[in-house]
């Protein structure tokens, strides 16, 4: 291990809106595993957060007398161009986590997600469409974190960074719909801990859809545009180590389940799109192994039917 070199046993790496959420209860449920206290420090994906250093990163973690692996569960990683290199450079981490869900559903769920924030006021078949566009806009940062359904499903560049970047990489890659089942063990078995099955018995949240208790709170936290005066104000006198705990916590106390779930199932999608995530999840299928016949006829019969 180079000297400095943060000491990282794994990283789950992705993908968003695929369960990650969860699966960071599961394993942070574990005796022998320490994560951070809040998911998804960005450490190596977003500057801002690096810029806070290796202490700040290692004050993250929940370490006890038991613990034997320390990893971190950040979709980001997956996304972000540069986390790769970011992550050879500054860590010692070999092992990595995919975890991969249907394009479309992915997509969806994103987008339902920059809807509550007040993010998104276009159907999904113009985001989609304007999605090229938007990513390549004066705010690209804003726009990557927030309108980057399509992009964001399309797997097989992603995966290949990491592959380029650790060449003597272990990579295990997962389904999504798989982590109810024998995923949980299969992670465990990877990292090299035996399940806990206290932990593993943790619910699997589906990404149900939501909406704001509260759209003055909601735009206090987010604000349309990325842009909030006055969190930044709040912010400021909320000390480093725990503001983003703070609001991530205020984020989900202000959540609502809404009735009559949205169906990615029901969802138009332009074609261009569509075949974009079928050429993509058939290089998947060939690199990784993973059997993802029943996603591609989906994809291909809503081709055809378009």
């Amino acid at each position: 291990m180079m000297e400095g070199a943060i000491k990282l046993d794994f990283l789950v790496v992705g993908a968003q809106k695929a369960g990650t959420t969860a699966l960071h209860e599961m394993l942070g449920a574990h005796p022998d595993i320490a994560l951070p206290k809040i998911k998804e420090t960005h450490f190596f994906s977003h500057a801002e957060r690096a810029t806070l250093g290796r202490d700040w990163y290692l004050s993250q973690f929940n370490r006890s007398a038991a613990t034997r692996l320390v990893g971190e569960i950040d979709p980001e990683y997956m996304y972000w161009p540069e986390a790769a290199i970011a992550i050879r450079a500054g860590s010692s981490v070999r092992k990595f986590v995919f975890i991969l869900r249907h394009p479309v559903e992915r997509a969806y769920s994103h987008f339902l997600m920059s809807q509550r924030r007040g993010y998104e006021t276009s159907d999904f078949h113009t985001a989609l469409s304007n999605e090229a566009g938007r990513l390549a806009g004066s705010d690209a940062l804003f726009a990557h974190d927030n309108w980057s359904y399509a992009s964001r499903s399309l797997y097989h560049p992603q995966i290949q960074r990491f592959r380029d970047a650790f060449p003597d990489g272990d990579f295990l890659f997962l389904r999504s719909d798989t982590l109810s089942s024998s995923g949980y063990d299969r992670i465990c078995s990877f990292i090299g801990t035996n399940p806990h099955r206290t932990a593993g018995q943790a619910s699997l949240r589906a990404n149900i859809a939501s909406a704001p208790r509260s759209k003055v709170l909601r735009d206090i936290l987010y604000a349309p545009g990325g842009k909030s005066a006055l969190r930044k104000a709040v912010m400021r006198l909320v000390p480093t180590r725990v503001k983003w705990w703070v609001f991530k916590k205020i984020d989900r106390l202000n959540e609502r389940s809404i009735e009559g779930q949205p169906d990615a199932r029901a969802a138009t999608i332009p074609v261009s799109v569509l075949r974009a995530m079928a050429d993509d999840l058939t290089l998947v299928q060939e690199s990784t192994g993973l059997d993802l016949a029943d996603w591609l006829a989906d994809l291909r019969g809503r081709i055809s039917a378009a």
